[in-house]
């Protein structure tokens, strides 16, 4: 027998967040045998084998230690194609059959799984009038998962995922409502709480740097959707909402500084929004202006690389991390990079044709084109 076995099970209970008394419990043996096979003092018998593989949904070839490394490199692979696809949208027939063979491949993984969920949202979600059997089985899917992981924090995404299906595919305010109920509240977040504790007990600020870093951006991202799809559209406002705009981005620098970091992106998206109300006023220098300003900030992103830090006193603690995987706290963009989707999906948009021909557009377009990956 492979002496793995006793390493392979104690890392797959860690991943599950599962005890030994729920594992022995389920094997009808003692936590203290469970324990022994972990510390590598025996081994469970091979009877036990399949019930074991049963309980963690692996394979026994897995629990055994057999090809493990390939199997792991074959499912972080996976993860940066789902990554990938999640960031072109991607939504199809086709973009569906390889999820669901990614999650017949690997059906005990959660990620996998939400995959298929994420997909048939983004394929008839936003249709008029929706496949009900396909907003089903992708709610069938998100309500398992939520309801089975260990993991708060992938819970809590997947009930984003189930309040926008609600939201959008069904238009059901009740449901999105008990979903809601279902999050934690942002005065017992952890940023939150480690944020107070670090204050009271004058230690490192990195805590309540993150909770200002956490909050500023989901205030930023709240304020801008706010802006643009609540506060009406006419002409009149638009002089006002471009005055808003311009004051989330103020936001941006107040909390980080003059470098944004891996805000960049987002300061570029304020601007390239700002160009589109400048344009329809027929301001077409303000809108280039706007749009050489997004240019800016499209290249200073370029530039980032780990270990970067901001110069703010509220967030100089914190840095462009070493390492980005899949899914992580943090990741870029793996697919390209903001130029590329502005160059490819913002410009070419007719509203810019009146500023098309200009030197001054030409050049914000060889300046993407020259950055955009």
């Amino acid at each position: 027998m492979n002496l793995e076995i006793g390493a392979i099970i104690k890392s797959l209970r860690a991943k599950h967040k599962y005890t030994q008394e729920q594992l022995s419990a389920f094997l009808g043996v003692t936590p203290q045998a469970v324990s022994r096979w972990e510390a590598g003092n025996g081994y469970p018998d091979i009877e036990l084998l399949p019930a074991i593989a049963r309980f963690f949904e692996v394979s026994t070839d897995e629990l055994l230690g057999l090809d493990r490394t390939e199997r792991e490199k074959r499912r972080d692979e996976i993860l940066l194609d789902i990554q990938k696809q999640a960031e072109t949208g991607a939504a199809d027939p086709e973009t569906l059959q390889t999820a669901r063979r990614y999650a017949a491949e690997y059906p005990s993984d959660e990620r996998i799984q939400m995959h298929v969920a994420d997909t048939l949202c983004r394929m008839h979600m936003w249709e008029d009038r929706p496949s009900l059997d396909a907003l089903e089985e992708a709610e069938k899917l998100y309500l398992t998962l939520a309801d089975t992981t260990q993991d708060d924090e992938f819970r809590y995404e997947v009930l984003e995922s189930l309040a926008a299906l609600y939201a959008v595919g069904y238009k059901d305010a009740f449901r999105v409502e008990q979903v809601l109920r279902r999050l934690p509240t942002m005065k017992y977040c952890r940023e939150s709480v480690a944020s107070s504790m670090s204050n009271m007990m004058k230690s490192d600020p990195a805590p309540a740097q993150d909770y200002i870093e956490k909050l500023t951006a989901s205030l930023a991202s709240a304020l801008e959707r706010y802006i643009v799809d609540r506060i009406p559209n006419g002409p009149e406002r638009w002089d006002e909402k471009v005055m808003m705009l311009e004051n989330v981005i103020s936001l941006y620098h107040f909390v980080f500084g003059d470098d944004l970091v891996y805000y960049h992106a987002n300061a570029a998206v304020l601007y390239r929004i700002i160009a589109t109300y400048r344009i329809a006023q027929k301001r077409y220098d303000d809108a280039l202006d706007c749009l050489e300003h997004m240019c800016v900030h499209l290249q200073a992103d370029s530039r980032v690389k780990a270990g970067d830090t901001f110069t703010s006193p509220f967030a100089d603690a914190m840095s462009y991390p070493e390492q980005v995987q899949p899914f992580g706290t943090f990741h870029t963009l793996l697919a390209h990079n903001s130029a590329w989707y502005v160059l490819h999906d913002k410009l070419p948009q007719e509203r810019y044709d009146p500023i098309r021909e200009t030197p001054r557009f030409q050049k914000i377009v060889k300046a993407l084109t020259e950055i955009a990956e």
